[in-house]
């Protein structure tokens, strides 16, 4: 950065602060400059089998097909939850959706959070929240979470979708309706924000949330018409999903027009488990479901990578903190961890286990007390998945499987391990007694 600068001084002292503090300002302005824009785009009830590149012989995703084949690929991607608030929680807070008593398909997190958005804001980033929210409205709404701006809906899923601008608390602020595909037009939302932030080189953090795949499915006519064949039915989901795409390509490009793609990070991801018989097994509502995750950044990625190691929705967090060189002081307990290695090339295994785990308020009279149900263990390539006890089942039932060998989990391996059992069943007990300690608000007492 070259600047003319005529300064008259007759004092060498004052003239060499004045010089070491400009130089420390030019070299901030520098530094926030090379910090990567981060964009996360998260899909409702995308399955991991609902693309062209992992296989779908019906579906067209041109775009993310190409995302695919130039950045990152996660073959094995988790749901940090089975349903939608769950999910969403886990990817802005890096932490178990049970810590923070998300025990509901759709409700609040707990205040006292601490978000991506609130967190990359302390590093200069200017951050915005477009489309389904789902995670509340008073204590948690995006505006209160981190966010500078939010267009949100608590859900949307039909053509015509309107959002919220802001704080909907407020009776005088007028909600946005929109036309045609509401992917393709939260996304046109969302790159408004973005192309004001490159024009400025201003680091950004947006967090865009579609509302498709999710049930019930209505296509906009463009994308139906991608499957005559098919009964409606199959048109309108198909065509939300190639909808969606629609809006990945348009970021893409838009990015590239704007000339901030190499600097810019995109993590798309689905907020649980696809809902189609063509989904795989890994389906909405099952605890440890493998789902959609692909990851962009041109500067760091510039050859295709693809990965078996386990990430999940608890990484995203750690990542894009270390990636932008943030330390939160006051940082409640974090399940995920930092996957930077693995863009880097470093990264030969998942070094820390990662679970999951469901389950409910133990007593009405007091809602910090709690009771899990069933529960999943990931610990290099095995998972071990936990059902406890129930009106039909009087014992406990503990399967394994090899996800690498066996990902569609047919073939269960407990009884060939019995000492890998022990040691898992173990260490899902002490996670589960940290879950349980923040269940309870520990993790928010200062």
């Amino acid at each position: 950065m070259k600047h003319l600068i005529r300064f008259y001084v007759f004092n060498s002292t004052c003239l060499l602060i004045w010089s070491l503090s400009a130089a420390n300002l030019f070299a901030a302005a520098d530094d926030l400059q090379k910090k990567p824009n981060i964009i996360f785009v998260v899909a409702d009830d995308m399955g991991f089998k609902d693309t062209g590149y992992s296989g779908n012989p019906i579906v067209k995703t041109p775009h993310l097909d190409r995302m695919a084949a130039e950045g990152l690929r996660f073959d094995n991607f988790y749901s940090a939850g089975g349903t939608c608030s769950p999910g969403r929680m886990a990817i802005l807070t890096g932490r178990t959706p049970m810590r923070a008593r998300m025990t509901t398909t759709v409700g609040p997190m707990q205040e006292g959070e601490v978000t991506v958005a609130a967190a990359l804001k302390t590093a200069g980033y200017e951050t915005g929240l477009f489309g389904k929210w789902g995670l509340g409205r008073e204590g948690t709404h995006p505006l209160k979470v981190g966010f500078d701006e939010a267009i949100w809906s608590k859900n949307f899923y039909d053509l015509g979708a309107v959002f919220f601008v802001g704080d909907s608390d407020k009776r005088d602020e007028m909600p946005v309706k929109t036309t045609g595909d509401t992917s393709v037009a939260i996304m046109d939302i969302a790159l408004d924000f973005i192309g004001k932030r490159a024009k400025r080189n201003q680091p950004f953090f947006a967090q865009i949330c579609f509302g498709s795949p999710h049930a019930p499915h209505q296509a906009a006519d463009e994308f139906k018409k991608l499957y005559p064949d098919l009964p409606e039915m199959e048109q309108n989901l198909w065509g939300e999903i190639s909808g969606l795409d629609a809006a990945v390509g348009k970021l893409r490009e838009e990015l590239r027009r704007l000339g901030i793609a190499d600097n810019t990070l995109v993590w798309f991801v689905s907020d649980n488990g696809g809902i189609s018989d063509t989904s795989g097994i890994e389906k909405k509502g099952r605890i440890g479901a493998r789902t959609i995750g692909l990851l962009e950044w041109p500067r760091k990625i510039s050859k295709p990578m693809r990965s078996d190691i386990p990430v999940c929705h608890i990484d995203m967090y750690p990542t894009v903190l270390d990636i932008a060189g943030v330390t939160m002081k006051h940082q409640p307990v974090i399940d995920g961890i930092s996957v930077s290695p693995l863009i880097d090339g470093g990264m030969e295994s998942r070094p820390k286990p990662m679970g999951f785990i469901s389950g409910g308020y133990a007593s009405k009279e007091d809602p910090t007390l709690c009771k899990f149900n069933n529960a999943a263990w990931i610990d290099g390539r095995h998972m071990l998945i936990f059902d406890p006890p129930n009106k039909r089942r009087k014992a406990e039932s503990v399967t394994l499987y090899d996800i690498f060998a066996d990902p569609t989990q047919e073939k269960d391996l407990a009884a060939q391990h019995p000492e890998k059992i022990r040691d898992m069943l173990e260490a899902l007990a002490v996670w589960r007694e940290s879950v349980k300690a923040s269940f309870a608000g520990k993790d928010y007492q200062r």
